[in-house]
């Protein structure tokens, strides 16, 4: 009996709260419901609800402690939840234009061989979007840029005007994508030897207009179509239409 006294004094230091519905057994077979409260110099205190009764430890058979026991670390506050981990940055889709892809472009600035030389830049833009699988991936009226590759003025009397453009980079969200188009090449015949026909040659530039007044301007034509030029230069007015094709795949984002 003397032990299990101790046993439970040494229980009673771990709490600091009551003992909900706990059970004396006296010796005499007497079971009361309440607190239990400690044990100090063989006296068992107990608060059978009516006030706290003191028992000596030689009239105690047991205490019977429930399991709604308040610790200390029971009633520490409860943790503070982990900050949740920010979500992940979701991944950019992308999509890829192909290789062959048709390009139909605007001029936004004028070309001319009589003032433009090779490592020109000059600006087009989509005259309709690009839509791969029914998803728009570049929409219509994007610029895309484009440089003189080769350009050569032909004199007044004998000679050819040369010029060939390309493009290299198409905008998006204000960034540059990096594109290579099928280049595209014009050329006007020996003035001595015709001073009539001036014919598109090895690709197609389209709707090379030339500066003279009532020139129609801005017509889509394909390779081999002839040229109005203006003597020996080549002019491609800014609004005209001209058509390639990407040489390379690129990839944009969605």
């Amino acid at each position: 009996m003397k032990k299990l006294m101790i046993a439970v004094g040494t229980l009673f230091s771990l709490l600091i709260g009551t003992v909900v519905a706990d059970t004396l057994e006296l010796a005499d077979g007497t079971l009361l419901e309440g607190d239990f409260v400690g044990s100090s110099n063989g006296i068992i205190m107990f608060n059978t609800g009516d006030g706290i009764e003191a028992f000596p430890e030689a009239e105690v058979v047991g205490i019977f402690i429930s399991e709604g026991v308040a610790t200390r670390e029971a009633q520490q506050p409860p943790p503070a939840p982990a900050a949740a981990a920010p979500a992940p940055a979701p991944r950019p889709t992308t999509v890829t234009i192909p290789s062959g892809t048709r390009l139909v472009l605007r001029t936004s600035d004028a070309i001319d061989s009589r003032r433009h030389q090779a490592g020109h830049r000059f600006r087009a833009q989509l005259e309709s979007a690009i839509v791969i699988d029914g998803i728009t991936a570049v929409p219509r009226g994007a610029f895309v840029h484009g440089r003189i590759a080769q350009a050569r003025q032909g004199g007044r009397a004998v000679g050819s005007s040369e010029l060939a453009i390309e493009f290299t980079d198409l905008m998006i969200n204000d960034q540059l994508f990096e594109i290579a188009t099928e280049g595209m090449q014009a050329r006007t015949g020996n003035e001595a030897a015709n001073t009539l026909g001036r014919t598109a040659r090895a690709a197609a530039i389209g709707g090379l207009i030339s500066g003279r007044s009532g020139a129609r301007t801005g017509a889509a034509v394909g390779a081999g179509a002839s040229l109005l030029t203006s003597g020996q230069s080549i002019n491609v007015p800014a609004g005209t239409i001209l058509e390639t094709r990407l040489r390379v795949p690129v990839t944009v984002p969605r």
